[in-house]
């Protein structure tokens, strides 16, 4: 059996979350860059008016959310660059990957921040929620305690960048 890569890793833990929203994944072979896509929909309440991430007012009807997470290739971006565009970034090393604590605690953190993201995406659009924006926001503090959990063998242990 040949050794999971990072590509297949990742998607197979998107595929144990429990989320009723949309995941999806993006690589792009050339640039070396996987994007994990969250996409969340809630039905918004008649008189209550919600303006989208496209400028669009909506008042009766779903509204949809989108997000997304960014792996890329440390020794080919600079992955700052790129942080004001995604709810978070991951570097990995070249065709060597990323580890594995790192790919767990990742999963770990998101399936609490989707679950507390649907919630409030819902209160958000039924008139509950005191925030006049909505936004999911990856806390940096929460998902390093996740990682420091992580069994030290994992973080030696490393998801190759797919070769196909």
């Amino acid at each position: 059996m040949s050794q999971l890569n990072m590509l297949d890793a990742i998607g197979e833990k998107m595929d144990q979350l429990d989320f009723d929203g949309d995941l999806s994944l993006n690589w792009d072979k050339d640039a070396h860059v996987i994007e994990l896509e969250i996409t969340m929909t809630a039905q918004s309440e008649a008189g209550i008016q919600v303006e989208d991430q496209n400028g669009a007012t909506i008042d009766d009807g779903p509204v949809t959310y989108q997000d997304a997470i960014l792996f890329y290739d440390e020794t080919r971006l600079h992955g700052e660059d790129y942080a004001d565009d995604y709810l978070a970034i991951f570097g990995f090393n070249g065709k060597k990957g990323i580890d594995v604590a790192t790919v767990d605690a990742l999963f770990i953190y998101l399936q609490d921040l989707l679950d507390d993201g649907e919630s409030d995406l819902m209160d958000f659009v039924d008139g509950t929620s005191d925030n006049d924006l909505f936004a999911l926001n990856f806390d940096d503090v929460a998902f390093e305690e996740i990682l420091a959990q992580q069994p030290d063998a994992n973080n030696r242990i490393f998801l190759p960048y797919p070769k196909y």
